[in-house]
């Protein structure tokens, strides 16, 4: 079970009324990239900003989900444990990586998570992100050497 890191950056141009960008921890990504993960890999958000932001997810046309019965929480409330279902991790405090990570899941109805982040008010921004899910691949039934 690999873990992966999407960082938050700061947007000099506030293109789009975008704070800030996602972009995989990866070489060679580009912002508004979608993070390719399996079911039960680990991701987390790397925050290097001044200011605190929170992933939530949405649907595909950028609508809000509720989790744990609430859209979005009041800001910064942690849930407590467990996690409700699709719940992605805390406030991501400036400066700082998100706590805890969260556990991929495969989503009920196609392979891609859907996400936006809220503000330190609970206010969510323009800026959206995706996690394409692939499912943990069956393993082989090998015969072992000499059978």
């Amino acid at each position: 079970m690999p873990d992966w890191s999407i960082r938050i950056i700061p947007n000099p141009s506030q293109i789009a009324g975008r704070p800030v960008l996602l972009v995989p921890d990866l070489v060679d990504a580009l912002p508004g990239d979608p993070l390719q993960v399996q079911e039960d890999d680990l991701v987390s958000w790397n925050n290097e900003t001044g200011q605190p932001y929170q992933p939530w997810p949405t649907d595909a046309l950028g609508k809000l989900r509720p989790v744990g019965g609430k859209t979005p929480p009041p800001a910064p409330q942690p849930f407590p444990q467990p996690f409700p279902t699709l719940f992605l991790t805390n406030m991501v405090r400036p400066n700082r990586s998100s706590s805890p990570a969260y556990d991929v899941v495969m989503p009920q109805t196609g392979n891609v998570i859907f996400y936006c982040l809220i503000d330190a008010n609970g206010n969510p921004t323009q800026v959206r992100g995706q996690i394409i899910v692939s499912a943990i691949p069956a393993a082989l039934n090998v015969p072992s050497i000499g059978s």
